[in-house]
């Protein structure tokens, strides 16, 4: 390759890299909001099992 070609393939993949750091920069900025309702449907249940509950009931 002589020395033009060279040059030409080092701005190609300079423009690809800050193109693509540009975007992911873009894409880490951007910021979802989140619902009142679907923040309250993603809560974590309660891990604590009621065994009372189970021991109330009447087996078969």
């Amino acid at each position: 390759m002589t020395r033009k070609e060279w040059l030409l393939a080092a701005i190609f993949t300079f423009a690809t890299i800050m193109a693509w750091v540009i975007s992911d920069v873009f894409h880490a900025r951007s910021q979802v909001e989140v619902s009142p309702k679907l923040q309250e449907v993603i809560e974590p249940i309660n891990p604590n099992f009621n065994t009372d509950s189970l021991e109330s009931t009447p087996s078969p």
